[in-house]
C-alpha cells in the first residue's frame, strides 16, 4: 500500500510509521519503505542510517538477486517490523521510480513480508506517489484537520481515478473532537467519562 497526502505537513510519515508498528504488533511481517526520495524522514523516525536504501536498489541492476537487499533493509526493535530507508538520491527521483527493477523488487518483497507500506511524497505537485500507486494494491490518503482543503482531497481522488489506482481509504489526522461544533462527538464530549478516557 502507498500512503500519501495532498500537500507536505499533513502527517503522512507519522501515520505510516504508526500504522506499520500497529500491523507488526498483530504478528504481521511488515516492510516500511521510504519512497519519499526527495525529503526522506523514515530513517529519522526509527533512528536508522540512510547511506544505502530504496534509491540504491532501484539503480542497481543486480538488486533482485538473492541477498542483494539485505544490506539495505534494517530490522527494528519492534518484532516483525523492517524498514527500507530511502538511501541517497543523486538523480531525478521520479526517473528512478520508472526503473524496471521496481516491479521486480516489490514482487520479491511480497514473498518475504505480509504487508508492504510505502511512505510516498505528497501528490499535488509531485508525480511519485502516482507512479508508485500504479504498482501496488492501492493508496491511503492522509488528510489533516483544519489544513487539507476539500479541493485538494478531491484533486487527489480525481488523479487516482484517472490512473485506475484504488483509493482504499482516508485517515483524518490531528482532529480534535473537543473543537467539533456539533454532531455526535460534539455532544458526547461533555461527559466526564469521555474526558477522562480521551485525556488519558
Amino acid at each position: 500500500l502507498v500512503v500519501s497526502s495532498a500537500h507536505p505537513g499533513e502527517g503522512k510519515t507519522t501515520i505510516t510509521s504508526n500504522l506499520a508498528i500497529a500491523l507488526a504488533e498483530v504478528s504481521q511481517r511488515v516492510l516500511l519503505i521510504d519512497g519519499d526520495l526527495r525529503r526522506p524522514r523514515v530513517h529519522e523516525v526509527f533512528e536508522l542510517p540512510n547511506d544505502v536504501g530504496f534509491a540504491d536498489l532501484l539503480r542497481d541492476p543486480e538488486s533482485t538477486r538473492d541477498g542483494a537487499t539485505s544490506a539495505a533493509i534494517h530490522t527494528t526493535p519492534i518484532p516483525g517490523l523492517s524498514v527500507l530507508p530511502s538511501g541517497r538520491c543523486h538523480v531525478a527521483a521520479t526517473n528512478l521510480l520508472y526503473s524496471r527493477h521496481l516491479p521486480e523488487l516489490l514482487e520479491r518483497f511480497a514473498t518475504e513480508f505480509d504487508m508492504i507500506l510505502i511512505d510516498a511524497p505528497p501528490m499535488i505537485n509531485i508525480p511519485d506517489a502516482r507512479v508508485l500507486g500504479r504498482m501496488t494494491d492501492g493508496v491511503i490518503l492522509v488528510v489533516r484537520a483544519n489544513k487539507t482543503t476539500r479541493d485538494a482531497a478531491q484533486a487527489v481522488r480525481r488523479r487516482l481515478h484517472e490512473d485506475g489506482t484504488p483509493l482504499l481509504g482516508t485517515i483524518l489526522n490531528d482532529w480534535d473532537p473537543h473543537a467539533s461544533s456539533g454532531g455526535y462527538y460534539g455532544r458526547y464530549g461533555k461527559y466526564g467519562s469521555y474526558e477522562k478516557y480521551y485525556n488519558g
